[in-house]
């Protein structure tokens, strides 16, 4: 898993931790990437290097274990959750739109002109959001360009953790055993896929994108 990442992927990497559900408590961390055709890549426990990005849910212990173990390495805040915890103070509705809106903004003046309508509709939800959670860390036009990925959210570790569901509940030896096994089963069928490929490599998802673009610069019809 660890060759996959640093040869065919994205250096994007998203962390989070879910919780155990049977006898045994605690917390199962998870580390998942994003495959060419956008799906979660089940990475590794453990992750050296420096220049990659972690998207993380604004856990104490998350932040601080990155700080000190890859203190080189970018962080963005997952806008769903700043969503959640937010939206908890100063209600749904209108707020919650405007606030996606503001984390995909592409523009540094649109993000702006979201803040200001989010003001609009509460002056002082608009500064919590500002105080709280610092903009350079969720909203889109302000993230870095190493990972090349531009995603705001931690939707890829959420259906990770939903899919190691029946191994939650196990005891600890089965627990790691069950998602060994899911790991190796999932490899192989993907595996299966990717030989069915054309000779350039490329997946459906990626050529499909590839055609849209041409078609927004009018390269084809």
């Amino acid at each position: 898993m660890k060759l996959g990442f640093k040869f065919g992927l994205r250096p994007l990497i998203e962390l989070d931790g879910t919780f155990l559900k049977g006898k045994a408590k605690g917390h199962v961390l998870c580390i998942v990437g994003q495959d060419i055709n956008n799906s979660f890549y089940p990475l590794a426990w453990v992750v050296n290097g420096e220049g990659l990005t972690f998207i993380l849910d604004m856990q104490k212990g998350l932040l601080q274990a990155v700080r000190t173990i890859l203190p080189e390495a970018h962080k963005r805040y997952c806008a769903r959750h700043i969503e959640a915890n937010w939206c908890k103070r100063w209600g749904k509705g209108e707020l919650k739109k405007l606030l996606q809106w503001a984390a995909w903004s592409s523009f540094t003046e649109e993000f702006e002109d979201q803040l200001q309508e989010i003001k609009k509709v509460d002056e002082d939800a608009g500064q919590d959001l500002i105080d709280m959670y610092p903009s350079k860390k969720w909203c889109r036009v302000y993230l870095d360009t190493v990972c090349k990925n531009q995603i705001v959210d931690n939707n890829f570790i959420e259906s990770f953790n939903a899919w190691i569901l029946e191994a939650r509940y196990k005891p600890i030896i089965e627990i790691l055993e069950g998602i060994r096994v899911k790991i190796i089963e999932r490899l192989a069928t993907k595996e299966v896929v990717v030989r069915k490929l054309k000779d350039d490599g490329f997946s459906p998802k990626s050529e499909l994108l590839f055609i849209e673009y041409l078609k927004i610069f009018k390269i084809i019809r």
